[in-house]
Formats: C-alpha cells, sequence, structure tokens
C-alpha cells in the first residue's frame, strides 16, 4: 500500500513537489516567526524581571474626590460643596516598614528584598540643569534582589554604603550633563536647599528611558532630599522561584492596606503585545499551510479523477472502501510528514543565519546587537504536527470521495 502511495505521488512530479514546498514553507514559516518574536520576548521579559522585582509592595495612595469626605463631616445630609475640600497629605509611604521585613524574613519563598523611596529632584552641573528620579536604597539589598551590579559600566554599586551623599547615575544622563567618575554633582531637594553629591559610578541598563533621568543614592539621603525621613515609599522582592509571584502577590494583599504586585500584573500592557503577536504568528502560519493544503487536495483529487481506471481494477481484485481511502489518505500524510520534516530544518537553518546578523545600533537601545532567537523543542513539535496535520487533512476529502466509487460504475463511466 505504502510503495502503491509513492508510485502515484511520483507520477505527477512537478505537482507533488509544488504541494511539498507550500507544507516546508509553512512550517518553516511558524518556526522562524516563533523563535525571532519569542527571543525578543524572552530578552525583554527577563530584563523586566532583574531590573524591577519580582514583587513590589508599594504604599497606597488613595484617590479623594468632592465627596469623599461627606459621610465623616456630614453623615447624614447631602452635601453641596461651595468650594470642595483640599486634602493635604504626606507622600504616599508604607505605614510599617519593618513589619514587612519581620514578614519578609519569614518567608522561605523570599530570596532578597529591598527598601526604596523614589523621589524627583533636580540635578545641576554648571549651567545645566535637569529634571531626574533620584531612587534611595540600602546598596547591599539592592544588589541581591536586582541584577543593577551588572549594569555597572564604571564604579561600584556597592560603594553607595561607604558613607557620605553619592550617587550612581546613568550612563547617558552623565554624558549630557558631561560629568565622570568622582565628579561633583548638586541635587536640589524638595524644599529648594542645595546638597552636593559625588558621582560614584555610572549604570547602563540598555534602557534610554531609564538611563537618561535615573540616579540611585543611599536611602537615608534621598529621604532627606524628599523631606520623608524614615520612611519607605516600595519594597522590592526577589524571589526563589519566580512562577510564585502572582499566588503570592495575592496572598500578601490581603494582609495589609499596600498595593502588592506581580512582575506581570505590573507590565500587563507587554503581555497584551505579546498576545497580539501571538496572533499574528498562528494566522500567518495558518494561512500558508492552508494553501499548502489546498494545493495537495487539488493534487490528490486530480489524481483521483485520473486514476479512476486503476481504482476499478483495485476495488474489483478486492480492495475495500477503506482500503481505497487509506491508499490516497497516506499520500497527503506522507506529504505532510515530509514537508514538516523540511520545513524544521529549513527554518533551523534560517534561524541559524539571522541568529548571527549584527546590528551597528542595537547597543543604544538594549544592549544586544544581534537578533534572538528562542530555541524550544516545544515549537519544533508544534510546526511539525501543524504540517503533519494539514496533509491529514487535505488528503482525507479526495480519499473519501475516492473510497465511494463503484468499479462497475467507474467501467460504464469509462466505456461510454
Amino acid at each position: 500500500m505504502f510503495y502503491l502511495a509513492i508510485r502515484q505521488l511520483l507520477a505527477r512530479p512537478r505537482q507533488t513537489l509544488l504541494a511539498l514546498l507550500g507544507i516546508t514553507f509553512g512550517s518553516a514559516a511558524f518556526l522562524i516567526l516563533s523563535g525571532m518574536m519569542l527571543g525578543f520576548r524572552e530578552y525583554l521579559i527577563q530584563r523586566l524581571i532583574n531590573t524591577t522585582a519580582h514583587i513590589s509592595i508599594k504604599a497606597e495612595e488613595p484617590t479623594i474626590g468632592e465627596h469623599s469626605l461627606d459621610a465623616d463631616f456630614f453623615p447624614d445630609s447631602l452635601v453641596k460643596w461651595i468650594v470642595p475640600p483640599v486634602v493635604h497629605n504626606e507622600p504616599p509611604h508604607i505605614e510599617y516598614p519593618q513589619g514587612w521585613f519581620d514578614r519578609l524574613d519569614a518567608d522561605p519563598n523570599v530570596l532578597a528584598y529591598a527598601p526604596q523611596i523614589i523621589t524627583q529632584v533636580m540635578v545641576n552641573r554648571g549651567k545645566l540643569t535637569r529634571s531626574i528620579i533620584l531612587i534611595g536604597v540600602e546598596a547591599q539589598k539592592q544588589v541581591q534582589a536586582t541584577d543593577v551590579q551588572d549594569d555597572m559600566t564604571s564604579g561600584n554599586f556597592m560603594d553607595l554604603d561607604k558613607g557620605g551623599f553619592q550617587v550612581i547615575i546613568g550612563e547617558s544622563l552623565a554624558q549630557k550633563l558631561g560629568i565622570h567618575v568622582d565628579d561633583m554633582l548638586n541635587i536640589v531637594e524638595i524644599g529648594g536647599r542645595v546638597i552636593p553629591a559625588k558621582v560614584a559610578g555610572f549604570f547602563n541598563t540598555g534602557m534610554s528611558q531609564v538611563d537618561d533621568v535615573t540616579a540611585y543614592a543611599p536611602i537615608h539621603y534621598a529621604q532627606q532630599a524628599n523631606q520623608t525621613l524614615g520612611q519607605v515609599g516600595q519594597i522590592i522582592v526577589k524571589l526563589k522561584d519566580i512562577t510564585l509571584a502572582r499566588t503570592l502577590a495575592d496572598q500578601w494583599a490581603t494582609m495589609s492596606r499596600e498595593k502588592v504586585q506581580s512582575w506581570d500584573e505590573a507590565n500587563a500592557n507587554f503581555f497584551q503585545v505579546f498576545a497580539m503577536q501571538d496572533m499574528i504568528r498562528y494566522i500567518l502560519s495558518f494561512v500558508v499551510l492552508m494553501i499548502a493544503a489546498f494545493g495537495i487536495y487539488n493534487i490528490l483529487n486530480m489524481m483521483i479523477l485520473q486514476k479512476r481506471g486503476e481504482i476499478a481494477i483495485l476495488r474489483s481484485i478486492g480492495f475495500e472502501a477503506l482500503d481505497i481511502i487509506q491508499l490516497f489518505l497516506s499520500q497527503g500524510l506522507l506529504l505532510g510528514f515530509i514537508g514538516g520534516i523540511l520545513g524544521l530544518v529549513l527554518g533551523t537553518l534560517v534561524c541559524l543565519y539571522v541568529q548571527s546578523i549584527t546590528f551597528a545600533t542595537g547597543v543604544s537601545i538594549t544592549r544586544i546587537n544581534h537578533m534572538l532567537i528562542a530555541w524550544h523543542v516545544k515549537y519544533y513539535v508544534l510546526g511539525f504536527l501543524l504540517a503533519f496535520v494539514s496533509g491529514l487533512v487535505a488528503g482525507y476529502l479526495p480519499a473519501r470521495s475516492a473510497s465511494k466509487m463503484h468499479p462497475i460504475d467507474i467501467l460504464r463511466s469509462e466505456g461510454g
């Protein structure tokens, strides 16, 4: 049966080759698109996770509306404010950070954590002035909870713990201000007081929107600049198992008034983009494979019309309808199998070539200078299954049609 199926396919080599190429390009396209899209995605997610936090614990900042205080001042009255109340509140902060520290120290799932205070300040260097985000940290805990030390291009992040008002700033910000390591930089506090700070080093995350406007300082100096002495704005947490981030964040959120978010919740907008990319990837691959499947269908359909006499002979010598289905269905499966294998080989070769392409401008954007490819066995399996199923579906309809042919009817039509 298998030998007969191959003979029939080889009888129409040009059409068979076109159908085979369609299946090959379809599975190769799926593998290439998956490798390219998911390679950069995995890199981006890794950067997001290690640069920020697995879980962030932030002070909840309540929203005060015009009638938010009506129940407190006039519980039984309908209030129409001539001048709505204005709430003067101190900057949001975690009410009892030590309680969180004790809880995180006792949790076996927590690898490290780091308290932070974030404030907006002005930096001045000669006639140049810029508004930046100053992040107050405890250097040792920050290094344990993030990959900030790996981002250092000059100096050592741990130098922030040596004493004195020292800052570590983004490398691109330093270039704009014309600053070198060990230079002095003026920090303008919220109250307007100017405090000189020593530049202890530079970092480069590869994301200009961060490097252009960010600086790190010892936490007590940042608290002083923000006029929030002793307060903590957020705590970033690094877990031993990142897959537990969402579960632990939901559990911790029920224990306090603070806002607790896992890394995927905090970056939900990225995952919406990823979902759209997946849809595009599957649609493109499906379209290519559908075209290839129609090619297989047309080849088998034409073959059945041309082989009506042979089908009649096969039926007359004892071939059952199921045997005829098996004969023509095996041709579709054979095309899907071979096309799937060739597609994976072609896709792998293209991915290897794409991965070797370098870009001169890659460093300034993502700190990478070549295309990133995701190599996962599941995409090979899925690409092969898509090709194999395409051959199965395309071969079934012609095979079923051939099985319904009765030898007497075929011979009558051939003779007529």
